[in-house]
């Protein structure tokens, strides 16, 4: 009997002892470990992106998250935007999406949630996720569709055609490195005296010429400073309802490129590579200027230390300002695949990235790749002068614009069925730098008429379907000047 007696007794010691190991195991553990006793099974999860400019940090990243989770493996595969899509949609055809994977530029969330491309986030994220972002970040019709979250934006979303110049180039063209372009003229004729002192050794511009979307963001946004309403949440003008891509705004918009393209002032390289390639050419000293993001800087503190770089906003019409960059900080990105097997070890490793007690949300504030949506983050690390700068400059032009999605959650049956026109403006810009396209006001003039003809089409089908919409639903008593 005592020796049964005696059994039993270590047995509960052994039990009681693995009671409290296991409890101490999980005071240890960060927002996204998994169970460190479950180490059996080897699970792999694929992310894709075409964020480079994060690429290192989201790199250490996955390393720590693997650390913390012997059991997870992840394959990460980062391409440019243009390969991106074209990715994606093989790989989702093919019915091998990646577990995570951002919304295409360009794409609707609700239109793909309805493809079955992406799951809700409830029941997978923990119940407070949603307050580790700062307010404003989830919308209705935008990341969140019938209530239920779809994606996480990506970063804080300031506009990204902020124009950078390297000082050290303006002293060899004899200008002021302290005093940057402010006009449509200044920005013209700086870039002509740069690609002069240059000799064929160094240009006024550059640009990442094959990628579509860049156009597009500088079509829109010079435009919106000369009053065009144009911005990424709707096909036609914030202002008017009607698309504004035959307006005056946007004709000495393309007139703009077009002058420095007939100046010589392009990198002979602008038209034949992407955006990264242009900017690592800048930052080895190959131009003068470049419009791009915030995350331009962090890549260049790390490749190009000794670049001089000043940053400038957005250049406005010798005419003067007459509206605003729109601006907003609900956006869709990053989503887990519908057709993932392994939901609930994709949504931790999501949950990861956005906490605190992991290091890539303060890596990339800290050095400068972007401004961070969870709260206290830019706070605490936004130490970058240069970033500080970024932020001066884009918020100096841009305002919280209207999107007629989070107005009216209605309006998303439009976007279901509106099909972007083609060639579009950032086709009709590429074009015209390149050369290929004369007649500014005429091609202008025949993607206004077939957007208008393609909004009237979706509007009354995406009424025929229950809508219940009008353009009213797309136009706004806003003044551009001022925050919506």
């Amino acid at each position: 009997m005592k020796k049964i007696l005696s059994i039993l007794l270590v047995a509960m010691m052994i039990v009681t002892l693995a009671g409290c190991g296991s409890k101490n195991s999980e005071n240890n553990e960060k927002p996204g470990d998994k169970d460190s006793t479950n180490t059996d099974k080897k699970i792999t999860l694929k992310v894709m992106d075409w964020s480079d400019s994060s690429k290192a940090q989201k790199e250490a990243f996955f390393e720590e998250y693997k650390k913390n989770n012997p059991n997870i493996n992840i394959e990460y595969t980062c391409l440019t935007m243009d390969q991106y899509k074209n990715t994606i949609l093989s790989a989702i055809n093919s019915g091998d999406a990646p577990d995570l994977f951002p919304l295409p530029g360009g794409m609707d969330l609700g239109s793909v949630v309805k493809e079955g491309w992406f799951q809700p986030l409830e029941g997978l994220v923990s119940d407070n996720f949603k307050d580790t972002f700062v307010d404003g970040v989830f919308k209705e019709g935008v990341n969140v569709i019938d209530g239920k979250v779809y994606s996480i934006p990506e970063v804080l979303q300031l506009p990204n055609s902020i124009i950078f110049y390297n000082k050290d180039l303006f002293k060899k063209a004899g200008l002021d490195p302290e005093q940057p372009p402010k006009t449509f003229s200044e920005l013209r004729e700086y870039a002509k005296k740069i690609t002069e002192a240059g000799n064929g050794e160094f240009y006024g511009i550059i640009e990442g010429g094959q990628q579509v979307n860049r156009w597009k963001t500088a079509a829109h946004d010079f435009s919106a400073l000369g009053g065009s309403g144009m911005s990424e949440f709707s096909p036609v003008s914030l202002l008017t309802g009607e698309s504004s891509y035959a307006d005056k705004a946007m004709v000495e918009t393309f007139e703009l490129f077009k002058g420095m393209a007939e100046d010589g002032s392009y990198h002979p390289s602008t038209m034949s590579i992407r955006a990264p390639e242009a900017r690592a050419l800048f930052g080895a000293g190959e131009a003068g200027f470049i419009i791009q993001g915030v995350w331009c800087i962090g890549v260049w503190n790390a490749n190009n230390p000794d670049l001089d770089l000043g940053i400038a906003s957005q250049v406005i019409s010798d005419n003067g300002r007459q509206g605003s960059v729109a601006m907003a900080t609900a956006n869709a990105w990053m989503g887990i695949s519908a057709t993932s097997e392994h939901p609930e070890e994709a949504a931790k490793l999501l949950e990861a990235l956005y906490s605190k007690d992991y290091n890539y949300q303060k890596d990339c504030v800290s050095d400068g790749v972007f401004f961070s949506l969870v709260k206290g983050v830019n706070d605490e690390y936004l130490t970058n002068p240069l970033l500080k700068d970024y932020y001066e400059a884009a918020t100096s032009t841009a305002t919280v614009a209207p999107n007629p999605k989070t107005e009216n959650p209605a309006t998303s049956q439009f976007f279901l069925q509106y099909n972007d026109v083609s060639p579009a403006v950032g086709d009709l810009l590429q074009g015209t730098v390149a050369g290929a396209i004369s007649d500014i006001e005429g091609s202008l003039k025949v993607l206004a008429e077939k957007v208008n003809k393609e909004f009237d089409r979706a509007l009354k089908a995406a009424n025929e379907k229950g809508a219940n919409i009008t353009k009213d639903d797309f136009k706004f008593d806003w003044d551009p000047m001022t925050n919506y």
